[in-house]
């Protein structure tokens, strides 16, 4: 998983969303299937190095969103305005790479617009209808992905990200989307795969 996360602002915390992350995975029954790649401060540049370099099967974005595109990071050392990344050339480096991922994950606000224009290049896309505060963005977060290292599919996985958020009384529950490429079943996508146990295992002589 390539987790990309910026807030040039200063004023989202990513950092706990990804140190919750970590904590629900390493919990989680396939936690050795899943290997998380954080690209803090995500940059243009760190974004297409980890798509070429991590060649991941999930990329997931926190951080500011808007209708149609994403807030990455300046590299500036000082804080201020974000690099603002078109929806468009989100889509064309995913589309550019050889092995495209199977999932995006835009835990960002407003980004439910953006998923049309993924789906063309990726089968699977989460994004967000509205406005998700600080909270309900964490807790989505760590469940998701805590239930897909568990083995669930990616349509489980939403669901049950969904009722943590109701159940934990959150007003952002309604918020979070996922579609899907024509002909993709969420529900058969299995992120977390355990080893086939019919197959050798090339460590072991």
């Amino acid at each position: 998983m390539l987790y990309l996360t910026a807030s040039a602002r200063g004023d989202l915390r990513v950092d706990e969303e990804v140190g919750r992350v970590q904590e629900a995975v390493r919990a989680a029954v396939h936690r050795d299937r899943v290997r998380i790649e954080h690209r803090p401060a995500a940059t243009l540049d760190r974004f297409l190095d980890g798509l070429t370099s991590v060649v991941p099967h999930v990329v997931s974005f926190s951080g500011h969103g808007e209708e149609d595109g994403l807030e990455f990071d300046t590299g500036a050392e000082r804080r201020g305005p974000a690099h603002r990344l078109p929806v468009e050339v989100i889509a064309d480096a995913l589309d550019a790479v050889d092995v495209k991922p199977r999932l995006v994950v835009l835990n960002a606000c407003r980004t439910h617009a953006q998923l049309e224009r993924l789906v063309r290049v990726v089968p699977l896309a989460v994004g967000m209808r509205g406005s998700i505060g600080d909270p309900a963005a964490i807790a989505f977060a760590s469940r998701f992905y805590a239930a897909l290292a568990d083995g669930q599919s990616v349509r489980a996985a939403f669901k049950l990200a969904k009722v943590q958020l109701a159940g934990q009384g959150l007003p952002d529950a309604d918020l979070p989307v996922l579609e899907c490429a024509p002909g993709v079943d969420p529900g058969e996508a299995v992120l977390a795969v355990p080893p086939d146990p019919s197959t050798p295992d090339p460590t072991r002589a």
